[in-house]
């Protein structure tokens, strides 16, 4: 009888392959990245996978352990196998008839798989030495959501393309921020006191892997950081990520700190008017979405290159001097969508200065967007 590896439920084992499968190189020249480590420790499994940008590392229980030796198995192959069986399977990891060949067996399902040798699977976990420091989850993960949309969606500023984390001023908490040149986006997160560590840009693809990873999880973290990389740890998964190299602009300097003209707009009204009048629009890059405020109300009109034009007027609370002021209707639209008040305060100083937009309920939240000319 072929040497048994170990044993494992399909219940356990399918959400680690899930969570590990974020950091799989499914495009992988390097043949090793394209597999999911599988390490037998007493009555755990415990899995890794790694791109050299990324690397998870998570666990889930056996039934049974064999030998004890590792693993590693392409991670789509295995997945979809594990994906497909019944989800009261039993599945079976043991030798097969050569040198590198696994045989997974469940029910009257098997399946041959090759593994590469466990020396050549590379880990990032050993070059982590920095700041190390504990924080709630949620709120961190929260606020990275609401300023990701900022961040530069392309490399071609690399440093914009991230999201960028620092040490409040205060030195309690953190200031989570994304800007791309057109938006800015901060959120802070409350924390214990934080020692001063080099603030990380983190890079976009890490950023949207950590959130399906971690989700809203309401669990604590220890983040080290260190001046290449960021560790997330939490109980039962590791997330490490290389840093973007660069250095984030200073973003405080282009916030206005005379906006004294202030409106306050109902935030789904207002989102919902704006993706109205934006579909006449044949690309949005172009077309400017004009606001002109005036008594209480406020009139939003589009009018496209060829000559097409939307227009939809809302209530508004405003008392100042009339003001028209164009802004792109996507930027508008994803800033509103990170709101979580029902109504959004609008600070205003002229058609060619920066707009500031907050929540109407006490946050520490601040979003601003460049004016377009029109």
């Amino acid at each position: 009888m072929a040497d048994v590896y170990f044993r494992v439920h399909r219940s356990q084992l399918l959400p680690a392959l899930d969570a590990v499968s974020e950091a799989v190189d499914t495009k992988a020249t390097i043949p090793i990245l394209g597999n999911v480590l599988l390490r037998p420790s007493g009555d755990d499994l415990h899995l890794s996978a790694t791109d050299l940008a990324v690397e998870i590392q998570t666990s889930c229980e056996l039934l049974a352990g064999g030998t004890g030796d590792a693993l590693t198995l392409s991670g789509p192959d295995l997945r979809d196998i594990v994906r497909k069986l019944p989800e009261t399977a039993e599945i079976e990891f043991a030798a097969g008839s050569f040198s590198g060949q696994v045989r997974i067996q469940a029910g009257r399902s098997r399946f041959l798989l090759l593994s590469l040798p466990e020396g050549d699977f590379p880990t990032l976990a050993d070059k982590i030495k920095g700041v190390a420091f504990d924080i709630d989850l949620a709120p961190m993960m929260s606020a990275i959501g609401k300023v990701t949309y900022a961040a530069k969606q392309d490399e071609s500023r690399p440093y914009l393309a991230g999201v960028f984390v620092h040490p409040h001023k205060d030195g309690r908490g953190l200031a989570v921020v994304g800007c791309d040149g057109h938006n800015l986006a901060i959120a802070r997160v409350e924390a214990e006191e934080v020692q001063e560590f080099k603030p990380p840009i983190i890079p976009l693809k890490a950023v949207k892997s950590m959130a399906k990873l971690f989700g809203d999880r309401k669990v604590k973290a220890r983040l080290t950081v260190s001046d290449v990389m960021l560790r997330v740890q939490t109980e039962g998964v590791v997330f490490i990520t290389k840093l973007v190299d660069g250095t984030y602009p200073d973003y405080a300097r282009i916030i206005p700190q005379s906006n004294a003209r202030r409106a306050i707009l109902p935030v789904d009204s207002f989102s919902s008017a704006i993706s109205r009048v934006c579909l006449v629009s044949k690309d949005l890059g172009k077309d400017t979405v004009r606001l002109g405020f005036s008594g209480n109300a406020l009139n939003m009109t589009l009018t496209t290159q060829e000559g097409e034009e939307a227009a939809e007027d809302i209530g508004a609370e405003y008392d100042d001097e009339k003001i028209e002021i164009g802004f792109n209707g996507k930027y508008l639209v994803n800033m509103l969508q990170s709101i979580p008040s029902k109504d959004v305060e609008v600070w205003m100083l002229d058609a060619g200065s920066p707009a500031i937009f907050k929540p109407t309920i006490e946050s520490n939240e601040l979003y601003l967007l460049m004016p377009k000319r029109f």
